[in-house]
């Protein structure tokens, strides 16, 4: 792993206690928000790695990052959302959108399709990630209780 994919593990996890501060998130869940935006980030650069596109690393993070919330929502009796939220705080495509604004500004339309593009290949893995990894919990909560 290098020095590049290290920093951005860390920002990963400082980024998503920010959110948790943000959020009014109990400051003893904090680190576990932290854990969960450097495991969010993990699974998508070992991803990025195994696929080279977006989506399925987006996809594929936003669904461990969705089992490590439920997970952790049974464990410390909160809610999933407020852990889910704050853990996948690094996969918001934040700069892929800004630079198909500029692009389309700037005129240069094949560079905002692009941008555009993998702006929606994140926002629909991260949502698709979640849902199915929701689902999956939903189905086992439900066969737990029949």
């Amino acid at each position: 792993m290098n020095t590049q994919a290290i920093i951005q593990l860390i920002t990963g996890a400082v980024g998503s206690v920010a959110f948790g501060m943000l959020f009014h998130m109990k400051s003893k869940y904090l680190p576990l928000a932290g854990a969960g935006g450097f495991l969010s980030w993990l699974v998508f650069l070992i991803g990025k790695t195994i696929w080279g596109s977006v989506f399925l690393p987006t996809l594929l993070a936003g669904f461990i990052t969705d089992l490590y919330a439920e997970i952790l929502a049974r464990i410390c009796k909160e809610t999933s959302t407020s852990f889910f939220v704050t853990s996948v705080i690094p996969l918001i495509p934040g700069s892929t959108l800004y630079y198909c604004m500029n692009s389309i500004m700037e005129g240069n339309t094949m560079q905002a399709l692009a941008y555009g593009r993998d702006t929606f290949l994140f926002a629909f893995g991260i949502a698709a990630g979640m849902s199915i990894g929701w689902a999956i919990c939903y189905f086992f909560r439900t066969v737990k209780s029949k």
